[in-house]
């Protein structure tokens, strides 16, 4: 079993998705976002369980770190740039197609894709670029 070289930046890249996420969908994209999704914040605060959202969102950014981590170490790639390397193939490799298949089968809006796909790139980015440089 892989354990992380530097628990205290492991730690860190956990909280970074929810960070970037609350700025990504919060003042910088929120208003276009609840909009391509035909949401309102009223309709978000009657339907948002918080427990269910930031417990998932949580369990996913230690599987995303911990996953991240160990292909830095695998691949020998403990460095900032190293870490970008396998960041950015991660999200090409894993997130890109996946979300892929939220257009292509569930009808999702192209606006949506794009926008998260965005978001998830730079996530995966600067969990990987951290990962790697502070080892």
């Amino acid at each position: 079993m892989h354990m992380p070289e530097n628990w205290l930046a492991f730690l860190s890249a956990i909280l970074l998705p929810m960070l970037i996420g609350s700025v990504w969908y919060g003042p910088l994209f929120g208003k276009m976002w609840m909009r391509m999704m035909n949401l309102t914040e009223e309709k978000i605060k009657e339907t948002l369980n918080p427990a269910k959202s930031y417990g998932g969102s949580i369990v996913g950014s230690v599987l995303t770190a911990y996953v991240l981590s160990m292909l830095i170490t695998l691949m020998d790639m403990g460095t900032f740039t190293g870490g970008l390397t396998v960041g950015f193939a991660a999200w090409v490799g894993f997130s890109l197609p996946l979300g892929w298949q939220s257009v292509v089968w569930e009808d999702k809006h192209m606006g949506v894709f794009v926008l998260n796909q965005a978001q998830n790139l730079i996530v995966f980015l600067a969990m990987a670029g951290l990962l790697g440089a502070w080892r």
